[in-house]
């Protein structure tokens, strides 16, 4: 594990093209009477090449390497990471309910207490674990995990899990042992939660086993994503607007390509192709491969954590799409995080 950099900025082609593989399967066996259309996998494979360039665009520049800042003490993270479990608690005694447990409740879960729960989480947990591990800090990583995962959605229990073990990984804090350990609890935890939540949406019955409902989001996903690249830069930016506004662009993307008033993830294309067509997409896709190649270069201290909850998000993004304003906020402490290194390195100064 010490030899290979498993979790260099390509791990996301690699997911990109595992997702592909799974939804082509699920394609046959659940969703399609025919596989996956040939445009959409030339699209992806596309996109994934773009990336590509985009992080060895700025693999080979000049090293930046500095030392970490001492501002945030061990106090502060450990009380505000705990403040963040108190808030999400809260947010459930105010739902009145468990919304894993039930469809109605988990359809209002993500309220402007989780909004601010989960990244303050998510955010003090990585920088906490980067400065300060130590082993009883584990505990934080399972509780929220636990605590947020009770919302009913996936994308919360893989962000805390996902990161912090990206984090551990550059601290060389994971044996194989305990490697695999962790994979199988990832892995458990997200397909728990998916079928458990799935169990519980009123007026649907599933059928499908845990395993094989994995197998079918993909292939349904990919489905949206096959659907809008006919309608390729017909938003002209609406669903860019309304991230960064109001409005639910994934109940849009549902409404304007489905012509159902329903929540749709549309892989980390579909909402760029709607808005800017396939420009748009060499655009984002050259923006994420540098991005994170940039943080991924210059990651230290605090940065190993800003690299993990990006990363990790990234990831999530292949399906569900970067919708979420919340999670561009992650790229934006990203880019404050490369401009203050960059600026230490130009003035030689060790402190902020």
């Amino acid at each position: 594990m010490k030899k290979y950099d498993f979790f260099n900025p390509l791990i996301v082609v690699v997911a990109i093209l595992a997702f592909l593989a799974m939804g082509y399967i699920g394609s046959f066996n659940y969703r399609f009477e025919d596989p996956l259309d040939a445009e959409v996998i030339l699209t992806i494979i596309f996109a994934c090449i773009v990336f590509a360039v985009g992080y060895f665009a700025v693999k080979y520049k000049a090293n930046v390497k500095i030392s970490q800042t001492n501002y945030l003490s061990e106090k502060l993270l450990l009380a505000l990471t705990v403040i963040a479990l108190i808030l999400q608690s809260l947010n459930l005694v105010f739902l009145g309910g468990i919304p894993l447990f039930n469809s109605t409740l988990k359809a209002n879960a993500t309220t402007n207490l989780w909004r601010v729960a989960y990244p303050l989480f998510l955010i003090t947990l990585n920088f906490l674990l980067a400065k300060y591990y130590s082993r009883k800090y584990l505990i934080l990583i399972i509780l929220g995990a636990l605590i947020f995962g009770l919302n009913g959605y996936r994308t919360s229990v893989l962000g805390i899990l996902g990161s912090s073990f990206i984090t551990l990984y550059y601290l060389d804090k994971i044996s194989r042992k305990f490697g695999i350990v962790f994979i199988a609890i990832i892995v458990v935890g997200l397909m728990a939660v998916g079928y458990i939540a799935s169990q519980s949406i009123a007026g649907q019955h599933w059928t499908l086993n845990p395993m094989e409902l994995i197998f079918y989001r993909a292939a349904f996903t990919l489905e949206v994503f096959e659907r809008i690249i006919p309608l390729a830069g017909t938003t002209h930016g609406k669903i860019l607007a309304m991230i960064f506004s109001s409005g639910s662009p994934r109940t849009f993307i549902g409404e304007y390509v489905l012509h159902y008033n329903v929540c749709l993830t549309s892989t980390i294309f579909g909402p760029v192709m709607l808005d800017f067509g396939y420009i748009g997409l060499t655009i984002q896709m050259l923006f994420m491969g540098a991005f994170l190649g940039l943080v991924h270069k210059i990651k230290n201290g605090v940065g190993i954590g800003i690299y993990a909850f990006i990363l990790t998000h990234t990831i999530i993004w292949i399906e569900t799409g970067p919708t979420d304003i919340m999670i561009w906020f992650l790229y934006l402490i990203g880019l404050i995080y490369i401009i203050m290194m960059l600026f230490k390195k130009n003035t030689g100064s060790d402190e902020i």
